[in-house]
């Protein structure tokens, strides 16, 4: 029995994520788009990392300090409940009233004036209403650099 073994093994290295008091962690490999922000800087980057090395991010011919970034936007790596209940809200309003009107207007063959129901159409306007408010406390995201937040790379 043969066994081949690679003379050449690399680690593949990541950015890791981590608030220090807490086991969660967010991590971000080669090939991930991500958005951060620099210290000193007034509006976030956004790019594809290219490479990671030992101390800097690379997107394509650009190298960027890890010590230099101050937030990463970690949006589309957790969810936010808030927003999605507030679509819920909005999106069975909508359909509540849907529903209604084929009901009322296809199957039993009420009049127009029966179809638009003022106490039907006040209810659903609140709904979607309640439910677009909800929206708007969704959290940002950002993972910021501060005393217990660490920024660093990882090897696996």
């Amino acid at each position: 029995m043969y066994f081949l073994i690679p003379h050449q093994i690399f680690s593949q290295k990541f950015l890791e994520l981590r608030k220090a008091t807490k086991q969660k962690y967010y991590s971000f490999y080669s090939g991930e788009t991500i958005r951060f922000k620099l210290y000193g800087d007034d509006s976030f980057s956004s790019g594809t990392l290219t490479g990671i090395g030992d101390s800097t991010l690379n997107f394509n011919s650009i190298k960027v300090p890890i010590s230099k970034i101050e937030i990463i936007d970690i949006r589309h790596k957790t969810s936010n409940r808030v927003k999605s209940i507030g679509s819920i809200i909005s999106g069975g309003s909508v359909a509540y009233f849907a529903v209604d009107f084929i009901n009322l207007s296809l199957v039993q063959k009420a009049n127009y004036k029966d179809v638009f129901s003022k106490n039907i159409l006040i209810n659903c306007s609140i709904g979607v209403g309640v439910g677009l408010f909800i929206r708007t406390f969704g959290k940002k995201k950002y993972f910021k650099r501060n005393k217990l937040n660490r920024i660093w790379i990882q090897e696996i």
